[in-house]
């Protein structure tokens, strides 16, 4: 056998086994190849398989750590030993992966620690499975390895099928890169684009990855390392990639262009990349037995399992277990049915799209706990929390409380957590041109507490199905309101429930609740544009340019005024350049794109936030040279103006033309209609002669700045963040609220 042919993967070394127990003889460590442990985890083992125990959660690993996790597989590393119980036919679990004979198994073994490990692992243990998988890993044999790596690894999503980007592999691909991609593979836009497209190259001088799962089997199924690297290397010249030709995004095959001395770097990887398998395959891995005793309830109470305080103390790899995730799982343990309940519920869009399933756990315990007397309202509740609410009730039976939220968590009936999605969804979302309603891609961005106001609402009856219009138009107001001037949500969502509970009249319930948000100190009171206009906050001194400054308040001005400059200072929110707030304004453009929201998968948007005059002209190193060569530093008011909402729009990269760090002069002029990209743009035409001329001269460097330019930047910031202020305020009808 050569030193890189492949060994066999093993599966008779265990079957050989008695498998009446898989910790035999007492002990309680057992090692085996790291091979058949993912088999088994990937239900491909014919006599043993993986399931989670309820305690544990779903994959949160970003895709930096799988290639990390991989690169030291590559490279013989050490991982860990893993955590495992064998599991009886009655206890409660989920299946790790869906395989052909993961329910036939004889022998269920129970992961305990190290599910994110194993399933990073399984991203790149077999060929992806069109239409199933969500996330896909790549190896990039043309392509030089990042620092300290064996080969390049890169990794894509159902949501970023072009991949990441290279050097950072948790930030998504610029929308030009994401936009050229979308045209490079156009024949297959309605197919599945995680199974058709590759990663985009992002920079890489050479580039063809091929997908790792694929290649790793076809080691197992060779037997044979030179033949596998003969392989291998024919589909390497065939592989075809992004590429710009005469201006168009191509696909085609970069492998004529790699010149003798790259192919024997790539030669070498690939002698590196067969040494690494090689080095997987020889892995052993140790499996360190949880005794199956913590899998049962607590003696004493019946209710929480041991194994939940292992797997408190023991973490998850650094990502250890939220009290929302232990409430979950606790529930799950008590209630085994109510984890099918929640992914039923979570399996539908409008759902998925406003929380995560353990949100969605928390929010059917919080609307439950309404009709329960002897507790106090709690958004977040602490472990301590839920053994008073459920667990050991002071006045209550924990019984008649698990199926208070059995019954919230039900399919039947219209008080029902499904239900109360339902009126909500109806509520919110935005209904075509000159409606107040909100696109579904803004559905994320409403967080659990406001999540849990609004089923609130469905509940007490204050949102109805079918829709009353006017409760309807209060409710949105309200969603508006909250997203930009609540800073303590949490306080915020605890004061809403109160006055939804104790209100007797619901004609202006929206108003009700946001003075008692102001009032608790949890939010700014709504300011209408007359005041902000009325302190010159919408036109600064033409002959200067103003920073943070620009919101302070003299010391002899009257509370009111600090109130209104610090309102506006939030309207304008300099501190980031992401503003979901935009997301309604661009409303109309924003329906227009195809995409399902989830909530908690912010990374994964189809569209960014894009800067209209890019931060690589101001972001470096703001000076500006005057006509005697003296110099002003202006880095203070940089990131004032850069970031502000007035300079930020909300774009899809399939409706970008290679912007790239091009000025908004020349983003105008490419446009087939300026004055309609100006308008989904959320840009008032009107404006565009302070966006030309804080563009850089004709010949000039985007870094080149003088005096006008400057002023002329801050003029057209300062129009737009007054112009999208006054659209709000009007089209949301916020006119109606009296200033407090």
């Amino acid at each position: 056998m050569s030193r890189h042919e492949p060994r066999s993967d093993g599966a008779q070394g265990i079957l050989s086994r008695s498998i009446s127990g898989f910790f035999t003889h007492g002990n309680t460590i057992r090692v085996l190849a790291l091979a058949d442990w993912l088999d088994m985890a990937a239900g491909e083992h014919p006599a043993v398989g993986v399931d989670l125990p309820m305690i544990q959660r779903g994959f949160v690993w970003k895709p930096k750590q799988i290639i990390d996790l991989w690169d030291s597989l590559l490279s013989g590393m050490p991982i860990g030993a893993l955590m495992a119980s064998e599991l009886q036919h009655n206890d409660a679990r989920v299946a790790l992966a869906q395989g052909s004979q993961a329910a036939t198994a004889a022998q269920r073994l129970g992961l305990v620690d190290g599910q994110q490990r194993t399933l990073a692992m399984l991203t790149g243990w077999s060929a992806f499975a069109a239409g199933a998988g969500q996330r896909r890993l790549w190896v990039d044999l043309a392509d030089e390895p990042a620092a300290g790596h064996r080969v390049r690894l890169r990794v894509s999503t159902r949501h970023q099928p072009f991949g990441y980007d290279r050097h950072e592999p948790n930030r998504k691909l610029s929308l030009d890169q994401r936009r050229r991609a979308r045209e490079a593979y156009a024949a297959v836009a309605a197919q599945d684009l995680l199974a058709q497209a590759r990663p985009h190259p992002a920079g890489a001088k050479y580039s063809a990855p091929v997908d790792l799962g694929q290649w790793v089997q076809a080691w197992r199924q060779l037997q044979d390392a030179n033949a596998w690297k003969h392989a291998l290397l024919q589909e390497l010249q065939s592989v075809q990639t992004l590429a710009i030709e005469d201006g168009i995004a191509v696909l085609r095959a970069p492998w004529g262009d790699i010149p003798p001395a790259e192919r024997t770097q790539i030669l070498q990887r690939l002698d590196q990349l067969a040494l690494g398998l090689q080095r997987i395959f020889a892995t052993q891995i140790p499996l360190v037995r949880v005794d199956p005793a913590l899998f049962q309830a607590d003696s004493e109470d019946g209710t929480e399992p041991p194994l939940a305080r292992l797997f408190q103390r023991i973490g998850s790899n650094a990502t250890p277990l939220s009290d929302a995730d232990y409430i979950y799982s606790i529930l799950k343990h008590m209630m085994p049915t109510v984890h099918g309940m929640v992914e039923r519920l979570h399996a539908h869009s409008r759902v998925a799209g406003l929380l995560t399933a353990t949100d969605l756990v928390m929010s059917a315990l919080r609307l439950a706990a309404v009709q329960w007397k002897d507790v106090l309202d709690h958004d977040n509740p602490s472990k301590d929390d839920f053994q008073r609410m459920v667990i050991r009730p002071k006045d209550g039976d924990p019984q008649q409380r698990q199926a208070d939220m059995l019954a919230l968590l039900g399919s039947a009936g219209p008080q029902v957590l499904q239900g109360y999605f339902d009126t909500v969804q109806k509520n919110l979302l935005y209904r075509g041109e000159g409606d107040a309603g909100l696109p579904a891609l803004m559905l994320p961005y409403l967080g659990r507490p406001l999540v849990q106001v609004l089923l609130r609402l469905a509940q007490s009856g204050f949102l109805q199905d079918p829709v009353n219009e006017a409760t309807r138009a209060q409710a949105l107001r309200m969603v508006l309101w909250w997203m930009r001037w609540v800073w303590d949500k949490p306080k915020a969502s605890r004061t809403a429930f109160d006055v939804i509970q104790n209100s007797t009249d619901h004609s202006d319930l929206d108003r009700q609740i946001a003075h008692a948000v102001v009032e608790a100190g949890a939010g700014l009171a709504m300011q209408p544009p007359a005041a902000i206009a009325g302190l010159g906050l919408h036109l600064s001194d033409t002959a200067t340019l103003l920073g943070h400054q620009r919101f302070a308040t003299p010391e002899d001005d009257s509370e009111k005024n600090r109130r209104t400059r610090e309102f506006y200072r939030h309207w304008w929110q300099p501190w980031s350049h992401q503003h979901p707030m935009l997301l309604w304004l661009q409303r109309s453009y924003l329906n227009g794109l195809d995409a399902e929201p989830l909530a908690g998968m912010d990374e994964d948007t189809p569209y960014d936030f894009d800067h209209i005059l890019p931060s690589a002209h101001w972001s470096p190193d703001w000076r500006i040279v005057g006509k005697s060569g003296t110099v002003e530093d202006f880095r203070e008011a940089r990131s004032v103006l850069g970031n502000s909402i007035g300079n930020i729009r909300v774009w899809d990269a399939s409706h970008n033309r290679s912007d790239g760090d091009a000025s908004p002069k020349e983003k105008r002029q490419r446009s087939d209609d300026p004055d309609e990209w100006m308008v989904w743009s959320a840009m008032d035409p009107s404006h565009a002669p302070h966006w030309i001329a804080c563009s850089p001269a004709e010949g000039s460097k985007n870094t080149d700045w003088d005096r006008p330019r400057a002023l002329a930047f801050q003029r057209a910031v300062e129009l737009r963040a007054y112009a999208l202020y006054q659209r709000l305020y009007r089209e949301a009808g916020f006119a109606q609220w009296e200033c407090t």
